[in-house]
């Protein structure tokens, strides 16, 4: 537990945290400067009050850690323990609270946690001094006029986190009076010779956001040019990887200063691979923290094209071993003089040179293939292909395709070759290309097949000859599975039968459509697809269930021969019944709609009904009722069906019933049955219930549509994101339809600039609801709308002419 817990704070609770400062310390009354919080009074991490204030700060490259300018660091649990007075365990928990995250189970080791907490905050305050050094020392003028001879700002160096040590021993001795003990010193700061003397400028070597050790670089001639603490892990993590931002992908670059450079000027999720490969660890390392993509960027240096290409293949085999597919290329363009690299590119190009160098990366397999086109273009320059010239082209490009383990890239692949006009002049076709990729495929399947199958009977032969034929049955029963799906062939071979046209044109005519929500975003229908999840989403309080009841009525008012569930984990269902009701109504019968029809139904009397509005309310009551409850159009349920259950009801009604869509509010109050597939990750436990609802949803062709909450990261129009789902974890890869949205009554926590681009969304008109595409299979992404919301009636309507108005 002592490890897990260790990883979970680093890996998850500090990263979740940082978005959320400002609320977990508030007694600091932190703001945003740029992509850090710094505080906006006197107060020190002490507790005492300052002579100025901004004076206590947290970098985004260190979330787990609070330091004063005096250069006094804590980690933010131990800061917490100090604060409330509490032990570790609740301080963590105070902590996850405001996140909404949940600890891990098992027990604590005290010991543990402390060992690695007092390394940790030993480095942090190396770090803080070498920073301090170079802002104040005399000795640091020379390490300053390099750093500034390379073109960076004060600001930059400070977002950089560059720092200057004078020497080896003034940096113990200041250690020693922080009160820390020769021992630790000892045990975590191991300097080569020349570090403090020929090497003085110090670069922090940040992983996961803690500091893991330091290079130190020569500001003259000295070599190398770069020396590193002893014991510096640099193969664990990369250098520069935080939590992971934005579009969940990774940018590695070559050089530590190229990753803090491009950082320091906003660009995210930049790293350097620390080294001259990456490794296994390096890249599950970033998977762990949420990364889907990555994209490599290594220098473009003249005359060494054939060492970059091998570099970025062993990097491309790397990534694609650990499962993950999207992979892409960048080629900087060349600025003449010798060696471009990002750092360069930025100074004399801009930041949005080095961005639009990253947005036209290539997918990999893309760049593998421009790289043998050139390789035989060049032949071509010299003398002309031959016949043997372009088999051997053909065998690289089967062997290429035949290595490239997502089948879509592969097709991909293959479409980019033949439609090339002189491979089409070969008499090429796409369709002959994939068979002999196929075949070569399926050829190496057998072969490892057979390779598996000999070693397990060996392990199992030798369990048997010990006497353990339980052992060995047991293993042949957990792997033979597992081998025999090595031959694809043998397993799938009904996936080469070709499809028919009349069995294509026959599956088309029996497939549902997709239900029009009654809504348009940005002038586009709102479709709720069948067959598949979607999900509307927003913060908590914002009207996410209202949002539903509508939707909800809209299909049923517009699909008469079907019957429209909504299931509500949240409200009973009499509360969920009147709600709808009210929203059907359409009108203001009172100051308070929903208090005034409850007291309609518990007493039968219409006095604090408008009286204007009571015939307009009897008639529209009536209509509700026996047009879609009694006919079981509309059909409303309070549910404590566990996952299971839920999926079993949704089956019985597809067989005894009429439903045309299914409504769940909402997906973070589901759970799985008692005991089955149990972990500590609600994560992984929501994951598993979406997949199963995924999956009913194909088998009866239902949309499913469930609400969601945002976390709390959410905290204005800008920030809403498919992946931002409270608990979540990856399920945005699972629905086909996301729509995310905002109350604009409630005030956004938002900088100048952000409320700039807010309003000029009209995103902040009162009685509104700003709603947004966050993920739309088939559809387009992106689209925006603002939703006229009437609080009282729990209208939600499209606030122009577009729309369909079902039921008024």
């Amino acid at each position: 537990m002592s490890k897990e817990i260790t990883d979970w704070i680093k890996y998850e609770l500090y990263p979740s945290l940082y978005g959320s400062i400002d609320t977990a310390l508030p007694e600091f009354s932190f703001k945003r400067r740029g992509r850090n919080w710094i505080s906006s009074n006197k107060r020190k991490i002490t507790g005492e009050e300052g002579d100025s204030i901004g004076k206590v700060y947290v970098w985004e490259t260190a979330p787990g850690f609070i330091k004063d300018f005096t250069r006094e660091t804590s980690s933010i649990v131990d800061y917490v323990i100090k604060r409330d007075g509490v032990e570790f365990i609740q301080a963590v928990k105070t902590l996850a609270d405001v996140v909404g995250l949940q600890l891990p189970k098992g027990e604590f080791n005290q010991e543990s946690y402390q060992r690695y907490k007092d390394q940790a905050t030993l480095l942090e305050d190396c770090n803080s001094y070498f920073i301090y050094c170079l802002e104040k020392s005399k000795g640091a003028d020379e390490v300053r006029a390099y750093l500034s001879s390379r073109g960076y700002s004060d600001e930059d160096i400070k977002a950089m986190e560059l720092g200057y040590i004078p020497d080896q021993d003034k940096l113990f001795k200041y250690l020693l009076s922080k009160g820390y003990s020769q021992s630790l010193i000892d045990e975590v700061v191991k300097l080569n010779k020349g570090i403090g003397s020929t090497h003085r400028l110090t670069i922090p070597y940040r992983s996961g956001g803690s500091v893991k050790g330091f290079k130190f670089r020569t500001t003259g001639d000295a070599t190398p040019k770069y020396l590193n603490s002893t014991g510096l892990d640099r193969l664990g993590g990369f250098f520069n990887l935080s939590g992971v931002k934005g579009d969940k992908d990774i940018v590695i670059v070559e050089g530590e200063l190229d990753s803090l450079s491009a950082t320091a000027r906003g660009v995210e999720n930049v790293v350097a691979t620390g080294g001259s490969s990456i490794s296994s660890d390096q890249v599950r390392d970033a998977i762990r923290r949420g990364a889907k993509s990555f994209t490599l960027c290594l220098d473009t240096e003249p005359g060494k094209e054939e060492e970059t290409a091998k570099r970025l293949t062993s990097a491309i085999e790397v990534i694609l071993r650990e499962g993950v597919n999207r992979v892409y290329i960048v080629t900087l363009p060349d600025l003449g003089g010798g060696k471009t690299d990002p750092d360069r590119l930025i100074k004399e190009s801009g930041v949005e040179a080095f961005k639009e160098a990253l947005r036209g990366a290539l997918p990999y397999y893309h760049y593998s293939l421009q790289q043998t086109l050139n390789k035989y273009g060049k032949i071509e320059e010299e003398r002309e292909l031959q016949p043997k010239d372009i088999d051997r082209l053909l065998d690289e490009v089967v062997e290429t395709a035949s290595q490239i383990p997502d089948a879509t890239d592969r097709d991909r692949y293959k479409k980019l070759f033949t439609s090339l006009d002189a491979i089409k002049g070969l008499g090429i076709s796409e369709e002959s290309l994939s068979i002999t990729v196929d075949r070569l495929t399926s050829t190496r399947d057998k072969e490892a097949q057979a390779k598996d199958f000999k070693k397990l009977l060996s392990e199992a032969t030798h369990l048997q000859d010990k006497g353990e034929t339980d052992k060995a049955l047991e293993l042949l029963d957990s792997k033979v599975k597992e081998v025999r799906l090595k031959d694809k062939a043998t397993e799938f071979s009904s996936l080469m039968i070709p499809i028919k046209e009349d069995e294509l044109r026959e599956r088309q005519a029996n497939k549902p459509e997709s239900i029009n929500s009654g809504y348009t975003i940005g002038g586009e229908p709102l479709l709720l697809p069948s067959g598949a999840i979607s999900i509307l989403t927003a913060p908590t309080s914002h009207g996410k269930t209202t949002f539903l009841i509508n939707m909800a009525l809209n299909v049923a008012e517009s699909n008469p021969d079907t019957e429209t569930y909504l299931f509500s984990y949240e409200e009973d269902g009499d509360s969920i019944l009147i709600n709808t009701l009210n929203t059907y109504l359409d009108e203001e019968i009172s100051s308070n709609n929903r208090r005034t029809l409850r007291s309609y139904f518990t007493t039968g009397s219409t006095e604090y009904i408008k009286r204007e509005s009571r015939d307009h309310f009897t008639t529209t009551k009536d209509r509700f009722f026996k047009e879609l409850i009694e006919t079981r159009r509309l059909n409303i349920h309070y549910s404590s069906y566990n996952s299971d259950a839920i999926i079993e009801a949704i089956r019985y009604l597809h067989k005894h019933a009429k439903p045309g869509a299914i409504f769940i509010d909402y997906i973070q109050l589901l759970n799985l049955p008692e005991g089955k597939y149990k972990t500590y990750s609600r994560q992984e436990e929501i994951k598993e219930i979406c997949i199963a609802l995924k999956d009913v949803a194909v088998e009866t062709g239902l949309p499913i549509i469930l609400g969601a909450q945002f976390n709390r990261e959410v905290v204005n129009q800008l920030k809403i994101h498919a992946t931002k789902i409270g608990e979540a974890g990856d399920i945005e890869r699972i629905a086909n339809l996301i729509v995310g949205f905002w109350n604009n009554n409630f005030k956004p926590l938002a900088t100048e600039g952000e409320l700039k681009e807010i309003s000029e969304k009209g995103a902040t008109t009162p009685d509104t609801l700003f709603a947004t595409i966050l993920k739309n299979r088939g559809g387009r992404v992106g689209l925006e709308e603002i939703l006229s919301f009437n609080g009282n009636t729990g209208r939600i309507k499209n606030s122009s002419s577009s729309g369909n108005n079902y039921f008024k």
